[in-house]
């Protein structure tokens, strides 16, 4: 039941990350040097996060995805591209909340997968015992 929980806490964060990117990239205008750099500020944030829960070893795949729009993103703003460094920088964000959520699942799996061997090793020597 806790996991099915998580994971339903899981997906709301993410849907909101998408809810928060939607809704900033339909109000956005002409990103200014100081906001593109906010952006990129936020993204850089959000892949230390995903690092923090292993998304490196549990979601490489998608941290890479991560990291390199972030790389992208800081080439654009290098090149005084505000608008396409914000908007590879937000895409970061949800990237790399994508894959420390996907860690954060595989993690928990793996410990049910755990839980699950511990018990069938625990109903094996309960029928063993004598009745």
């Amino acid at each position: 039941m806790d996991v099915r929980k998580s994971r339903v806490q899981q997906m709301f964060g993410v849907l909101a990350v998408l809810g928060l990117v939607f809704a900033v990239g339909c109000g956005s205008t002409k990103m200014t040097a100081k906001s593109s750099g906010e952006k990129i500020f936020q993204a850089d944030r959000a892949v230390l996060d995903a690092k923090e829960s292993n998304a490196s070893v549990n979601a490489p795949k998608d941290m890479m995805v991560a990291e390199e729009k972030l790389v992208k993103a800081k080439g654009a703003f290098g090149k005084e591209e505000y608008d396409t460094a914000a908007n590879l920088a937000e895409l970061a964000v949800v990237d790399a909340a994508y894959a420390g959520e996907k860690a954060t699942t595989q993690k928990n799996m793996d410990i049910l997968d755990a839980m699950k061997k511990e018990n069938d090793v625990l109903r094996q020597e309960i029928a063993k015992m004598p009745k």
